[in-house]
């Protein structure tokens, strides 16, 4: 999912963690586990810490998955876009406040 919202393939995610494709697609499909480094190796590549990358899911995972896919959209807004967004979202928290 973290791989897919930043739009990148599983041979590119491959090539920037310094991993064969197939194992990749392992890790993804859970066939295969990884160890430490290669994780962190694909959490480097992702422009992400390890722990964003192993966070557990918790009983709202699709909330999680769909705050996950939107907050990495805005990461590659520019600064100035960046800022809006964080704005908007301030803004919007705000007025579900008197709800």
């Amino acid at each position: 999912m973290l791989r897919k919202a930043q739009e990148v393939s599983q041979e590119r995610l491959a090539e920037l963690a310094n991993l064969h494709p197939v194992f990749i697609s392992n890790v993804e499909t859970g066939k295969v586990k990884a160890s430490i480094c290669s994780y962190n190796s694909i959490a480097e590549a992702l422009n992400m810490s390890l722990a964003e990358l192993v966070e557990f899911p918790g009983e709202n995972e699709s909330w999680d998955s769909n705050m996950v896919v939107l907050f990495q959209s805005a990461k590659k807004l520019n600064k100035d876009k960046q800022k809006v967004f964080v704005e908007t979202v301030k803004g919007m928290l705000s007025g579900l406040e008197g709800l």
